[in-house]
């Protein structure tokens, strides 16, 4: 009973959602926003600690920065950007030597990500609130003990940055990049 009266509540807030949004909000920016508009985007991923038999691991540390620009005869709101993470992990291996036989030595290896975004804003016709659509191309540079070559880095994430004054406020942001799903939050500025 608890459940269908959520989903009850869930579907009503929705319903008055879409019946005052208008679809001409699609082609404008975020109330709070313009075409000349900077946005910082400073936060952490949460841990993977299932992924490896982690010694030690850092959650991803992530800056964006990203320029909001209209585009075309209508000025959609799009916005391109660049990105940067970090992310370092180690984990137990186990080696063999004739002198030692088998034993686990620790390997430690950093993810250094950078990459460009192009994204896209939804605009609901609420104040402040500011949604979001983005896909990201990069590299993926691996230093530490375990190095590879690198790894192409691309992915597809949908976004939410709330700002509770003219310039402050806080992002949250998922999706999928190169094979692994993620969730960040985080702090947005808007200059």
């Amino acid at each position: 009973m608890k459940k269908l009266l959520l989903i009850l509540v869930v579907l009503c807030i929705t319903g008055t959602s879409l019946f005052a949004w208008e679809p001409n909000y699609l082609t404008k920016f975020p109330l709070g926003q313009n075409g000349k508009n900077w946005i910082l985007n400073l936060g952490m991923g949460f841990p993977d600690f299932n992924k490896y038999k982690d010694v030690y691991y850092v959650p991803p540390v992530r800056l964006s920065l990203d320029k909001n620009v209209e585009m075309g005869d209508k000025k959609l709101p799009f916005f391109f950007g660049g990105i940067l993470i970090y992310e370092g992990h180690g984990y137990k291996e186990l080696k063999w030597s004739y002198a030692k036989g088998y034993y686990y030595e620790n390997v430690y290896y950093h993810d250094f990500s950078i990459g460009g975004r192009v994204g896209y804003h939804f605009n609901w016709g609420v104040n402040n609130l500011d949604t979001y659509a983005v896909s990201t191309v990069g590299w993926v540079i691996q230093t530490g003990d375990y190095i590879d070559p690198g790894l192409f880095l691309y992915g597809v994430n949908i976004g939410a940055r709330y700002f509770v004054s003219k310039g402050f406020g806080f992002w949250v942001e998922g999706g999928f990049n190169t094979s692994n799903v993620n969730l960040d939050i985080g702090l947005a500025f808007k200059f």
